[in-house]
């Protein structure tokens, strides 16, 4: 969770405009009332449950000290039962953490006044600040930069990953890749018909392509044709006729994945040899970010 001190705002007249803002997204026709005299209710949605049951009544108390803010929050309160109108819901929003005691205090107050209430302490806050991220940048401005790397990042994850049925490459098994190409040979490429999705809140450039061929055996096989090593440049990552090791191609020029959309691309392994077994193991490596590994792969040719 977003760790932040919600009294960094302050002011109270700042922390009901963040808890407006908030309650806004929940409750579109929320609405803050002038203070002068408000009846229990610094931001009243009139139709927030939808039901005809009353207004849903959000009070908000800047303070530290719950406790000393007890009279305030039972004066509050009475207003609220004697202002003429009926309350489905009433919401008291506090910077901080409550107690065990308080909330006990808390809830007898509500049954004492035959109030239906909830609680928006500081992690039911900051849960809703992690949300809506706009209202996070414009209350807490000054400390956005050291904040920035918790709540704008990038992640990559698998969304498909497909054998691409122009190669000549067959997958009887979803583990397994066997090179067994009916009629003449065309290219031993293997093809790679991947989706990524971005599921953070900036875009991320692909930049490298890693492919590492682990667990080597040597079988035994007739030599091909001259027509084994077709070459191809879309993404294209040579694995140096399938020997042991882990090859890097960088990404020429970078494909960029934008924040909450999936990007789809193909990955050719090239120079994959023959007459051996083993695995495969590929990876995106998203700039500076930690990189994606794919599932691996037994490939048989």
């Amino acid at each position: 969770m977003l760790d932040l001190d919600l009294l960094l705002l302050r002011e109270p007249k700042r922390f009901e405009a963040m808890c407006f803002r908030l309650a806004h997204y929940e409750f579109p026709d929320a609405l803050r009332l002038a203070q002068s005299w408000d009846g229990g209710r610094d931001v009243v949605s009139c139709f927030g449950q939808g039901d005809g049951s009353g207004d849903v009544v959000f009070q908000c108390k800047f303070f530290k000290d719950l406790n000393a803010a007890k009279s305030k929050i039972a004066a509050s309160l009475d207003a609220l039962v004697n202002n003429g109108r009926r309350t489905a819901k009433w919401i008291l929003c506090v910077p901080v953490e409550p107690s065990g005691l308080f909330l006990n205090w808390l809830q007898s107050q509500l049954e004492e006044r035959h109030v239906k209430g909830c609680l928006w302490a500081r992690s039911e806050l900051l849960i809703r600040l992690e949300q809506h991220q706009d209202v996070l940048e414009t209350f807490f401005y000054s400390v956005f930069a050291e904040l920035e790397t918790h709540f704008r990042s990038g992640h990559l994850e698998l969304f498909n990953l497909a054998l691409d049925p122009e190669c000549q490459w067959m997958q009887a098994d979803p583990e397994v890749l066997c090179f067994s190409p009916r009629g003449n040979v065309r290219s031993a490429d293997l093809v790679l018909d991947v989706i990524v999705r971005n599921t953070g809140s900036v875009g991320l450039a692909l930049t490298k392509i890693q492919a590492e061929v682990f667990d080597w055996r040597l079988k035994m096989h007739g030599l091909p044709g001259d027509g084994l090593l077709f070459p191809q440049i879309t993404y294209a990552i040579s694995i140096r006729g399938g020997r042991p090791g882990a090859y890097i191609a960088e990404c020429d020029p970078p494909l960029l994945v934008k924040s909450r959309e999936p990007e789809r691309f193909k990955i050719r392994i090239t120079d994959t040899g023959y007459a051996w077994n083993g695995g495969l193991r590929v990876s995106l490596q998203p700039g500076k970010d930690e990189p994606l590994i794919l599932p691996a792969l037994r490939i048989v040719t």
